[in-house]
């Protein structure tokens, strides 16, 4: 018979996993030593590109205020422009994120392999996290699930959460550790544009706009 952890819902799985955890300790569940990081360390420096940083959610439904858009400039637009413009932000007023919450909604269909090559995958343990920091995690993890950014995985393929302390030296970052990973991953070659030929495409461009997308990575799978 399957084991209720094996057929609840992530976030169901997420919670039984907690109350297990905080029942037993380190030696128990044969965890590697803990490790931590340092925001602003040398090491952290270091590491930066071998880190995937997860992101903070603070908020898992905020609301984007489109009238508090900087729209215009006095004396150079005209209301009927600033109001055009208004409009075209509120009809697409779902695709923009409101302030606290730096996840975007997942991007489905949009998939990134990694060639790994003839590499047999590694399935690293997990590293020992301590109670006082264990509450912090799952409740980001919860979230995660929830907005659905991360999802359960039997994939034989795993790599180990870091533990990054921010310098307050209370509340956390968290990373997974892909220093292993990329060590096996071929990277891409393709040609990347030259500034000068961008340049002679604009010539001739009368508005230029420059878009930030948030987080991104986060958005494709």
């Amino acid at each position: 018979m399957p084991s209720v952890i094996a057929t609840g819902t992530p976030v169901e799985r997420l919670e039984l996993e907690y109350a297990r955890c905080m029942r037993v300790n380190s030696e128990e569940l044969d965890l590697e030593p803990a490790v931590y990081l340092h925001e602003g360390s040398e090491l952290m420096a270091q590491l930066k590109d071998e880190l995937a940083l997860l992101p903070e959610l603070l908020d898992l439904s905020p609301e984007c205020d489109i009238t508090k858009a900087d729209v215009g400039e006095p004396g150079f637009s005209t209301d009927t422009q600033d109001r055009r413009l208004r409009g075209i932000l509120e009809r697409h007023r779902t695709i923009f994120l409101g302030d606290g919450n730096a996840a975007p909604a997942p991007a489905r269909g949009v998939v990134c392999d990694l060639d790994v090559g003839d590499a047999h995958p590694v399935a690293q343990r997990p590293r020992s996290i301590a109670p006082h920091i264990m509450i912090k995690v799952y409740e980001l993890l919860k979230k995660l699930l929830e907005t659905k950014l991360v999802e359960h995985s039997e994939s034989p393929w795993a790599s180990p959460i870091v533990i990054v302390l921010k310098k307050n030296g209370i509340d956390i970052r968290m990373c997974i550790d892909y220093r292993i990973v990329n060590g096996f991953i071929r990277l891409s070659n393709y040609p990347l544009p030259l500034i000068d030929d961008l340049l002679v495409g604009f010539e001739s461009a009368m508005w230029f706009m420059s878009l930030d997308m948030a987080s991104g990575f986060w958005a494709s799978e």
